[in-house]
C-alpha cells in the first residue's frame, strides 16, 4: 500500500507556503483563507512528512528573500495623527470630538499648531482645521501659549 502524497502550496491571499495532502480537496490557511487545492499549483511533491516540512521552511524563506510577501503590518509605524482621528471618529457630538481631538494633540506634543489640526483633520474628514480651532477658543477648550501654539485646558 502507498503512503500519502504530500505537496508545498502558496496561499494566493497572504502569498505563505503551506504544505497540504495532495489527495485533499481543500485546506485553510493560517492567515484564514479557505483554498481550493484544484485551483493552485503543487509546488512540490513528496511521500515523507519530514521532507515536506523541510521544503515548506525552504519556500517561507525564498518567498520572503524574494520579496513576494507583504511586509509586516506591525513593522509600519503608525502615523500619530491618524491615531488620534480615530480615537475621535466615534464621538457623535461635534464640539466633544473636537475636545478630544485638541486633548490628544496637547498629550502628544504639548503644544499644537493649525498645522496639526489640519493633519487631524484630513483623516476625520469632518471639519476644517480652522472651524475647529475658531470653536475650542470661543468654548475656552483651548488657549493660545504664544502665537500660532495652542494647549487644551
Amino acid at each position: 500500500m502507498m503512503g500519502a502524497r504530500y505537496g508545498v502550496i502558496v496561499c494566493p491571499k497572504c502569498g505563505m507556503a503551506k504544505g497540504v495532502e495532495a489527495g485533499k480537496k481543500t485546506t485553510t490557511c493560517q492567515c484564514g483563507r479557505d483554498i481550493d487545492l484544484k485551483r493552485v499549483k503543487l509546488m512540490f511533491l513528496t511521500d515523507s512528512p519530514l521532507e515536506l516540512a523541510d521544503s515548506v521552511a525552504n519556500a517561507n524563506a525564498s518567498l520572503r528573500g524574494g520579496g513576494q510577501l507583504p511586509a509586516d503590518k506591525k513593522a509600519k509605524k503608525r502615523d500619530p495623527y491618524a491615531g488620534i482621528a480615530e480615537r475621535a471618529r466615534p464621538v457623535k457630538d461635534p464640539l466633544e470630538r473636537m475636545k478630544v481631538v485638541s486633548a490628544e494633540l496637547s498629550r502628544l506634543k504639548r503644544e499644537f499648531t493649525i498645522e496639526d489640526l489640519r493633519r487631524v483633520a484630513a483623516v476625520l474628514g469632518k471639519d476644517s482645521p480652522e472651524d475647529m480651532l475658531a470653536r475650542l477658543l470661543e468654548h475656552n477648550l483651548v488657549y493660545e501659549v504664544s502665537e500660532g501654539a495652542y494647549r487644551a485646558v
